[in-house]
Protein backbone atom coordinates (compact mmCIF):
# COMPACT_ATOMS: atom_id res chain seq x y z
CA UNK A 1 0.00 0.00 0.00
CA UNK A 2 1.05 3.24 -0.86
CA UNK A 3 1.80 6.02 1.95
CA UNK A 4 -1.13 8.54 3.01
CA UNK A 5 -1.45 11.43 -0.07
CA UNK A 6 1.54 9.73 -2.20
CA UNK A 7 0.52 9.78 -6.17
CA UNK A 8 1.60 7.86 -8.95
CA UNK A 9 3.30 10.40 -10.11
CA UNK A 10 5.28 10.46 -6.66
CA UNK A 11 5.79 6.80 -6.82
CA UNK A 12 7.16 7.27 -10.59
CA UNK A 13 9.47 10.56 -10.35
CA UNK A 14 12.00 9.57 -7.16
CA UNK A 15 12.91 12.87 -5.56
CA UNK A 16 15.19 10.91 -3.06
CA UNK A 17 16.99 9.49 -5.48
CA UNK A 18 17.32 13.43 -7.65
CA UNK A 19 18.86 14.84 -4.37
CA UNK A 20 21.17 12.16 -3.67
CA UNK A 21 22.89 12.98 -7.24
CA UNK A 22 22.62 16.43 -7.12
CA UNK A 23 24.48 16.46 -3.53
CA UNK A 24 27.02 14.08 -5.36
CA UNK A 25 27.61 16.44 -8.43
CA UNK A 26 27.90 19.14 -5.75
CA UNK A 27 30.95 17.42 -3.82
CA UNK A 28 32.29 15.93 -7.36
CA UNK A 29 32.57 19.98 -8.39
CA UNK A 30 33.67 21.03 -4.81
CA UNK A 31 36.53 18.06 -5.04
CA UNK A 32 37.45 19.33 -8.64
CA UNK A 33 37.73 22.96 -8.15
CA UNK A 34 39.69 22.09 -5.07
CA UNK A 35 42.19 20.03 -7.38
CA UNK A 36 42.71 22.05 -9.62
CA UNK A 37 43.57 24.93 -7.63
CA UNK A 38 45.88 22.82 -5.74
CA UNK A 39 47.28 19.84 -8.02
CA UNK A 40 51.00 20.49 -9.08
CA UNK A 41 51.47 20.38 -12.64
CA UNK A 42 48.45 22.22 -13.76
CA UNK A 43 49.53 26.18 -14.02
CA UNK A 44 48.47 26.45 -17.61
CA UNK A 45 45.22 25.08 -16.69
CA UNK A 46 44.70 27.40 -13.85
CA UNK A 47 46.18 30.19 -15.65
CA UNK A 48 43.63 30.01 -18.64
CA UNK A 49 40.71 28.83 -16.54
CA UNK A 50 41.66 32.14 -14.55
CA UNK A 51 41.93 34.41 -17.39
CA UNK A 52 38.66 33.22 -18.82
CA UNK A 53 36.52 36.00 -21.18
CA UNK A 54 33.05 36.47 -19.48
CA UNK A 55 31.17 37.39 -23.01
CA UNK A 56 32.09 33.94 -24.53
CA UNK A 57 31.78 32.27 -20.94
CA UNK A 58 27.94 33.57 -21.43
CA UNK A 59 27.16 32.24 -25.31
CA UNK A 60 28.65 29.00 -24.20
CA UNK A 61 25.96 28.94 -21.56
CA UNK A 62 23.08 30.03 -24.01
CA UNK A 63 24.11 27.44 -26.77
CA UNK A 64 24.01 25.18 -24.02
CA UNK A 65 20.30 26.59 -23.34
CA UNK A 66 19.46 26.44 -27.13
CA UNK A 67 20.45 22.92 -26.87
CA UNK A 68 18.32 22.08 -24.56
CA UNK A 69 15.48 23.28 -26.23
CA UNK A 70 16.20 21.76 -29.16
CA UNK A 71 15.92 18.01 -27.17
CA UNK A 72 12.38 19.70 -26.53
CA UNK A 73 11.77 20.85 -29.69
CA UNK A 74 12.41 17.10 -30.94
CA UNK A 75 10.64 15.41 -28.18
CA UNK A 76 7.39 17.85 -29.17
CA UNK A 77 7.89 16.42 -32.46
CA UNK A 78 8.26 12.86 -32.09
CA UNK A 79 5.63 12.58 -29.82
CA UNK A 80 3.37 14.01 -32.80
CA UNK A 81 2.57 17.57 -30.52
CA UNK A 82 0.09 15.53 -28.79
CA UNK A 83 0.88 17.51 -25.49
CA UNK A 84 0.83 21.86 -25.99
CA UNK A 85 4.22 23.49 -26.41
CA UNK A 86 4.42 24.78 -22.44
CA UNK A 87 3.60 21.20 -21.26
CA UNK A 88 6.19 19.81 -24.06
CA UNK A 89 9.16 22.04 -22.60
CA UNK A 90 8.23 20.82 -19.23
CA UNK A 91 8.76 17.40 -19.81
CA UNK A 92 11.64 18.16 -22.31
CA UNK A 93 13.90 19.98 -19.18
CA UNK A 94 12.27 17.80 -16.80
CA UNK A 95 13.84 13.94 -18.62
CA UNK A 96 17.17 16.09 -19.08
CA UNK A 97 17.29 16.77 -15.43
CA UNK A 98 16.23 13.32 -14.85
CA UNK A 99 19.66 11.94 -17.00
CA UNK A 100 21.62 14.08 -14.81
CA UNK A 101 20.07 13.73 -11.49
CA UNK A 102 18.48 10.30 -11.44
CA UNK A 103 20.01 6.72 -11.85
CA UNK A 104 20.12 5.01 -14.99
CA UNK A 105 18.51 2.12 -13.66
CA UNK A 106 15.41 3.47 -12.65
CA UNK A 107 13.79 6.74 -13.66
CA UNK A 108 16.17 8.05 -16.24
CA UNK A 109 15.57 10.54 -18.48
CA UNK A 110 13.66 8.04 -21.38
CA UNK A 111 12.00 6.13 -18.63
CA UNK A 112 10.47 9.21 -17.00
CA UNK A 113 9.22 10.48 -20.41
CA UNK A 114 8.00 7.24 -21.61
CA UNK A 115 5.82 7.09 -17.72
CA UNK A 116 4.69 10.56 -17.92
CA UNK A 117 3.26 9.61 -21.48
CA UNK A 118 1.99 6.38 -20.89
CA UNK A 119 0.28 8.16 -17.74
CA UNK A 120 -1.18 10.80 -20.79
CA UNK A 121 -2.78 8.12 -22.72
CA UNK A 122 -0.35 7.17 -24.89
CA UNK A 123 -0.12 3.03 -25.55
CA UNK A 124 2.63 1.68 -23.68
CA UNK A 125 4.70 0.22 -26.11
CA UNK A 126 4.84 2.93 -28.77
CA UNK A 127 5.75 5.44 -25.57
CA UNK A 128 8.57 3.19 -25.26
CA UNK A 129 9.22 3.07 -28.73
CA UNK A 130 8.64 6.68 -29.74
CA UNK A 131 11.47 7.24 -26.83
CA UNK A 132 13.93 5.04 -28.55
CA UNK A 133 13.09 7.02 -31.06
CA UNK A 134 14.39 10.07 -30.18
CA UNK A 135 17.46 8.94 -28.60
CA UNK A 136 18.38 7.02 -31.87
CA UNK A 137 17.05 10.27 -33.91
CA UNK A 138 19.50 12.60 -31.91
CA UNK A 139 22.60 10.13 -32.13
CA UNK A 140 22.11 10.11 -35.64
CA UNK A 141 23.57 13.64 -36.11
CA UNK A 142 26.23 12.74 -34.64
CA UNK A 143 27.22 9.92 -36.61
CA UNK A 144 25.91 11.90 -39.70
CA UNK A 145 28.15 14.91 -38.86
CA UNK A 146 31.41 12.29 -38.07
CA UNK A 147 30.88 11.26 -41.86
CA UNK A 148 30.36 14.45 -42.93
CA UNK A 149 33.18 16.08 -41.35
CA UNK A 150 35.67 13.12 -41.76
CA UNK A 151 34.75 13.25 -45.66
CA UNK A 152 35.13 16.99 -46.10
CA UNK A 153 38.64 17.07 -44.22
CA UNK A 154 39.90 14.09 -46.05
CA UNK A 155 39.22 15.76 -49.72
CA UNK A 156 40.14 18.45 -48.62
CA UNK A 157 37.30 20.61 -48.85
CA UNK A 158 37.83 21.50 -45.16
CA UNK A 159 41.70 21.92 -43.25
CA UNK A 160 42.64 19.56 -41.34
CA UNK A 161 46.05 19.18 -38.72
CA UNK A 162 46.07 15.41 -38.58
CA UNK A 163 47.10 12.16 -40.83
CA UNK A 164 44.22 10.77 -42.89
CA UNK A 165 43.82 7.90 -41.17
CA UNK A 166 42.43 10.09 -38.01
CA UNK A 167 39.70 11.64 -40.99
CA UNK A 168 39.08 8.84 -43.22
CA UNK A 169 38.63 6.18 -40.50
CA UNK A 170 35.86 7.73 -38.63
CA UNK A 171 34.04 8.96 -41.13
CA UNK A 172 33.92 5.56 -43.01
CA UNK A 173 32.68 4.03 -39.85
CA UNK A 174 30.27 6.78 -39.09
CA UNK A 175 28.81 6.19 -42.90
CA UNK A 176 28.82 2.42 -42.56
CA UNK A 177 27.10 2.26 -38.60
CA UNK A 178 24.50 4.56 -40.75
CA UNK A 179 23.70 2.45 -43.48
CA UNK A 180 23.49 -1.03 -41.80
CA UNK A 181 20.67 0.83 -39.84
CA UNK A 182 18.60 1.75 -42.52
CA UNK A 183 19.34 -1.39 -43.77
CA UNK A 184 17.78 -2.93 -40.44
CA UNK A 185 14.78 -0.25 -40.11
CA UNK A 186 13.62 -1.30 -43.58
CA UNK A 187 13.87 -5.32 -42.54
CA UNK A 188 10.83 -6.98 -41.61
CA UNK A 189 10.15 -7.19 -37.91
CA UNK A 190 12.00 -10.57 -36.21
CA UNK A 191 9.43 -13.00 -35.86
CA UNK A 192 8.55 -14.59 -32.47
CA UNK A 193 10.28 -17.91 -31.65
CA UNK A 194 7.94 -21.28 -31.11
CA UNK A 195 9.08 -21.94 -27.44
CA UNK A 196 12.07 -21.39 -25.50
CA UNK A 197 12.87 -18.57 -22.59
CA UNK A 198 16.02 -17.85 -23.86
CA UNK A 199 14.83 -17.43 -27.42
CA UNK A 200 12.36 -15.45 -26.37
CA UNK A 201 13.81 -13.19 -24.52
CA UNK A 202 16.03 -12.31 -27.11
CA UNK A 203 13.20 -12.00 -29.71
CA UNK A 204 12.12 -8.70 -27.13
CA UNK A 205 15.67 -6.95 -27.67
CA UNK A 206 15.74 -7.33 -31.01
CA UNK A 207 11.79 -6.78 -31.38
CA UNK A 208 12.75 -3.39 -29.35
CA UNK A 209 15.36 -2.61 -31.12
CA UNK A 210 14.28 -3.06 -34.73
CA UNK A 211 10.94 -0.95 -33.88
CA UNK A 212 13.21 1.86 -32.26
CA UNK A 213 15.33 1.94 -35.48
CA UNK A 214 12.08 1.50 -37.75
CA UNK A 215 10.09 4.05 -36.02
CA UNK A 216 13.39 6.64 -36.01
CA UNK A 217 13.68 5.67 -39.95
CA UNK A 218 9.81 6.65 -40.57
CA UNK A 219 9.49 9.37 -38.71
CA UNK A 220 12.75 11.31 -40.09
CA UNK A 221 11.31 10.57 -43.82
CA UNK A 222 7.26 11.01 -42.43
CA UNK A 223 7.26 12.46 -39.60
CA UNK A 224 7.26 15.96 -38.06
CA UNK A 225 10.25 18.70 -39.81
CA UNK A 226 10.83 19.71 -36.50
CA UNK A 227 11.78 16.07 -35.59
CA UNK A 228 14.99 16.75 -37.75
CA UNK A 229 15.26 20.20 -36.41
CA UNK A 230 15.03 19.75 -32.98
CA UNK A 231 18.22 17.33 -33.01
CA UNK A 232 20.54 18.89 -35.32
CA UNK A 233 19.57 22.49 -32.83
CA UNK A 234 20.00 19.91 -30.13
CA UNK A 235 23.77 18.72 -31.44
CA UNK A 236 24.80 21.74 -33.27
CA UNK A 237 24.23 23.97 -30.08
CA UNK A 238 26.25 21.65 -28.32
CA UNK A 239 29.06 22.19 -30.42
CA UNK A 240 28.59 25.91 -30.11
CA UNK A 241 29.15 25.63 -26.51
CA UNK A 242 32.28 23.60 -26.72
CA UNK A 243 33.67 25.76 -29.07
CA UNK A 244 32.67 28.86 -27.45
CA UNK A 245 34.46 27.33 -24.36
CA UNK A 246 37.72 26.89 -26.24
CA UNK A 247 37.50 30.58 -27.07
CA UNK A 248 36.92 31.70 -23.60
CA UNK A 249 40.00 29.85 -22.07
CA UNK A 250 42.53 31.54 -24.87
CA UNK A 251 41.26 30.30 -28.45
CA UNK A 252 43.24 27.85 -30.46
CA UNK A 253 41.25 24.77 -31.14
CA UNK A 254 41.60 22.42 -34.10
CA UNK A 255 40.25 23.75 -37.37
CA UNK A 256 36.17 23.33 -37.69
CA UNK A 257 36.34 19.96 -39.53
CA UNK A 258 38.56 18.26 -36.62
CA UNK A 259 36.60 20.09 -33.86
CA UNK A 260 33.34 18.26 -34.84
CA UNK A 261 35.25 14.88 -35.27
CA UNK A 262 36.97 15.30 -32.19
CA UNK A 263 33.67 15.92 -30.33
CA UNK A 264 32.00 13.60 -31.71
CA UNK A 265 34.89 10.70 -30.98
CA UNK A 266 35.12 12.11 -27.46
CA UNK A 267 31.73 11.93 -26.51
CA UNK A 268 32.37 8.15 -26.86
CA UNK A 269 33.49 8.19 -23.14
CA UNK A 270 29.98 9.19 -22.11
CA UNK A 271 28.97 5.10 -22.57
CA UNK A 272 31.48 4.31 -19.41
CA UNK A 273 28.94 3.65 -16.66
CA UNK A 274 29.52 6.48 -14.46
CA UNK A 275 26.91 9.41 -12.93
CA UNK A 276 26.04 11.90 -15.78
CA UNK A 277 29.18 10.22 -17.62
CA UNK A 278 31.31 12.01 -14.94
CA UNK A 279 35.40 11.08 -15.90
CA UNK A 280 34.50 9.62 -18.86
CA UNK A 281 33.12 12.43 -20.85
CA UNK A 282 35.94 14.53 -19.75
CA UNK A 283 38.58 12.09 -20.32
CA UNK A 284 37.48 11.13 -24.14
CA UNK A 285 36.68 14.93 -24.55
CA UNK A 286 40.14 15.89 -23.47
CA UNK A 287 42.26 13.36 -25.41
CA UNK A 288 40.25 13.51 -28.73
CA UNK A 289 40.67 17.30 -28.53
CA UNK A 290 44.67 16.72 -28.13
CA UNK A 291 45.14 14.28 -30.68
CA UNK A 292 43.39 16.65 -33.46
CA UNK A 293 46.16 19.37 -32.44
CA UNK A 294 44.80 21.10 -29.58
CA UNK A 295 47.47 22.16 -26.51
CA UNK A 296 46.53 19.99 -23.16
CA UNK A 297 46.06 22.82 -20.93
CA UNK A 298 43.68 24.74 -23.46
CA UNK A 299 41.60 20.85 -24.15
CA UNK A 300 41.56 20.64 -20.09
CA UNK A 301 40.22 24.01 -18.97
CA UNK A 302 37.64 24.45 -22.25
CA UNK A 303 36.36 20.80 -21.82
CA UNK A 304 35.87 21.67 -18.08
CA UNK A 305 33.83 24.47 -18.58
CA UNK A 306 31.84 23.48 -21.30
CA UNK A 307 31.04 20.31 -18.70
CA UNK A 308 29.61 22.76 -15.69
CA UNK A 309 27.19 24.16 -18.14
CA UNK A 310 26.50 20.37 -19.46
CA UNK A 311 25.60 19.31 -16.37
CA UNK A 312 24.54 21.81 -14.20
CA UNK A 313 21.70 23.82 -16.39
CA UNK A 314 20.22 20.30 -16.98
CA UNK A 315 20.16 19.55 -13.20
CA UNK A 316 18.37 22.97 -12.59
CA UNK A 317 16.33 23.38 -14.45
CA UNK A 318 15.46 20.38 -15.14
CA UNK A 319 14.79 20.29 -11.36
CA UNK A 320 12.36 22.50 -11.01
CA UNK A 321 10.49 21.07 -14.41
CA UNK A 322 10.84 17.04 -12.58
CA UNK A 323 8.18 19.17 -10.09
CA UNK A 324 5.85 20.44 -12.47
CA UNK A 325 5.75 17.38 -13.88
CA UNK A 326 2.78 16.67 -11.54
CA UNK A 327 1.01 19.48 -12.57
CA UNK A 328 1.07 18.30 -16.67
CA UNK A 329 0.01 14.51 -15.40
CA UNK A 330 -3.16 16.21 -13.09
CA UNK A 331 -4.34 18.47 -16.33
CA UNK A 332 -3.81 15.88 -19.11
CA UNK A 333 -4.73 15.98 -22.75
CA UNK A 334 -8.22 14.89 -23.95
CA UNK A 335 -7.97 10.93 -24.22
CA UNK A 336 -9.75 11.45 -27.53
CA UNK A 337 -7.06 13.58 -29.09
CA UNK A 338 -4.55 11.00 -27.92
CA UNK A 339 -6.20 8.41 -29.54
CA UNK A 340 -6.97 9.88 -32.18
CA UNK A 341 -3.31 11.19 -32.65
CA UNK A 342 -1.94 7.51 -32.70
CA UNK A 343 -5.03 5.66 -33.96
CA UNK A 344 -4.27 2.67 -36.49
CA UNK A 345 -0.28 2.41 -35.08
CA UNK A 346 0.82 -0.44 -33.71
CA UNK A 347 0.75 0.03 -29.92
Amino acid sequence: MSPPGETDADRGLDFGAAARRGAFFGVVAVAAAVLVATLPGVDDVRDRLAAAEPHWIAAAAVCAVGSMLGFVRALWAVFDRVVPWRRALVLGLAEQGANVLLPAGGAGGPALGAYVMRRLGVPGRLATERHAALFLATSAVSFFALALAGTLTSVGVLPSDVSLPWRLVPAAVAAAIIALAVVYARLPAPAKPARGRIRTAAWRVRRFVHGGMHTTYHLLRHGDRFLAAGAIMYFACDVGSLGCAFEAFGGGGPPVGDFVLAYALGHAGALLPTPGGVGGTEGGLIGMFVVYGSPLSLAAAAVLGYRVFQLALPAILGAGCLLRVRHVLAHPPPRELVAARFEGLDP
